[in-house]
């Protein structure tokens, strides 16, 4: 009998200590490197935590380097192929985005979780649409009106948290204090993560910034207005720390910062599918990249594919690549594409169809989308808290190693087909 309590007394202290650890998961699209590496990016609260923790030099995006299927493979450790995110829009959509979690085919981070017993909280994150998720509000908006990101999340918020938020943490919300192209966005939802992280404690927490991405799509990788949500996202990330502290969870809590894809400046639109005019395929474009589906008779579709796009003029034809299908396998791309065409950076590609279009012509802005080994499409990582070693560097590391990184803090059995345990982040 002895041995049976100080057995079940030691299986209580250590199930205590399990539930005491907690990660928050934060992520900023289109963060890039030098957001924290050079020191002219208005970032303190980035550097404060690379300095204390462990930052990578690069993380690796996916192909195509997109928002919904980096996202997706950060809490399933799986590529397009695999987790069946491949764009950030499912095909033939008209206007929804992959808002729903049931939409991925591998097993979540939010369900091996919840199977343990372990509260989840997501604030914006993509693709999180869920009741796996203990208190979520969701990256969700009616397509006639983009901009307004909190009408359509109260249909699917967790009930009376969005309520909870407002009048503790954030005034009420509406389309003008919480729309996409507002800097308010990044800086309420920072300001609904410290709440839910003070007052319910989560053992898993997901947040995304949106705004750094939509001032690098208008403006370019740099500028004074991509620089303005640099430091808009660097002070909402420091009321997230906050929230940690009047938690009271400091020393049981791990804080990863991430990026899910680079940026390059762009000159160029490519419309692959003006090319092909009269041939029984039609391209999707994904920014710097264009995957091919066959929408009738396949027979020696890709003969004929790259039969157009090879009587191209040469200066043209020297914007971008071809990738076969035994590529795109080794990419961990969308098994269904027939082939895909990877532009160099500064182009970009189009879906437009009508005969009529030049299929070249001017832009500007900023895109991604790009081969994710190029390196204007390398995102961001650091790690710094509980478990984590002090003063380290990576030389890089991939999205899909997220969710096992996630999984091991929070001391959870996850089987991911393509993510992997990183060295060098973790203490002995």
């Amino acid at each position: 009998m002895q041995k049976i309590i100080i057995a079940l007394f030691f299986s209580t202290i250590s199930l205590q200590a399990w539930n005491q650890r907690h990660v928050v998961l934060i992520s900023i699209d289109g963060l890039h490197p030098d957001m924290y590496l050079d020191s002219t990016w208005p970032a303190p609260n980035l550097r404060r935590l690379m300095r204390e923790g462990v930052y990578a030099l690069h993380m690796k995006s996916v192909f195509p380097a997109y928002t919904y299927p980096s996202h997706t493979a950060m809490l399933t450790g799986a590529l397009p192929a695999r987790s069946g995110i491949c764009y950030n829009q499912p095909k033939g959509s008209h206007g929804e985005w992959n808002w729903f979690v049931d939409s991925i085919r591998v097993p979540t981070i939010w369900k091996a979780l919840k199977m343990r017993g372990l509260t989840t909280a997501a604030v914006e994150w993509p693709c999180s649409v869920s009741g796996d998720i203990t208190y979520d509000i969701p990256e969700i908006w009616d397509v006639k009106h983009p901009e307004d990101r909190i009408t359509a999340a109260r249909n699917y918020t967790t009930p009376g948290l969005i309520e909870a938020v407002e009048q503790n943490a954030t005034g009420k919300l509406d389309s003008n204090n919480f729309k996409d192209g507002s800097l308010m966005l990044d800086e309420n939802a920072g300001r609904m993560a410290a709440y839910i992280i003070e007052h319910y404690r989560p053992a898993f927490l997901a947040l995304h910034f949106a705004e750094v991405d939509g001032m690098e799509h208008d403006f370019g990788r740099d500028g004074d207005s991509v620089r303005l949500a640099v430091e808009s996202a660097d002070r909402a990330i420091g009321d997230v720390l906050e929230g940690i502290t009047r938690s009271g969870a400091t020393d049981s809590t791990t804080v990863l910062i991430v990026g899910d894809h680079g940026f390059s400046d762009i000159h160029t639109v490519i419309r692959p599918n003006v090319l092909i005019q009269g041939l029984t395929g039609k391209f999707i474009a994904a920014g710097g990249s264009a995957f091919l589906y066959a929408n009738g008779d396949t027979t020696g579709l890709t003969r004929k594919v790259r039969e157009k796009l090879e009587a191209i003029p040469a200066e043209k034809r020297s914007l971008f690549r071809i990738l076969d299908r035994t590529t795109l396998d080794q990419m961990g791309a969308d098994s269904a594409a027939i082939l895909a065409l990877s532009a160099i950076p500064g182009t970009v590609f189009s879906g437009a169809v009508k005969a009529n279009l030049d299929p070249f012509g001017e832009t500007h802005g900023g895109h991604h989308g790009y081969d994710p080994n190029d390196s204007l499409m390398y995102t961001g990582f650091i790690a710094e808290g509980a478990g984590i070693r002090h003063g380290g560097v990576i030389q890089a590391i991939c999205v899909t190693d997220i969710a096992p990184l996630v999984a091991t803090l929070l001391g959870v059995s996850f089987s991911c087909p393509d993510g992997q345990r990183v060295d060098g982040i973790l203490l002995p």
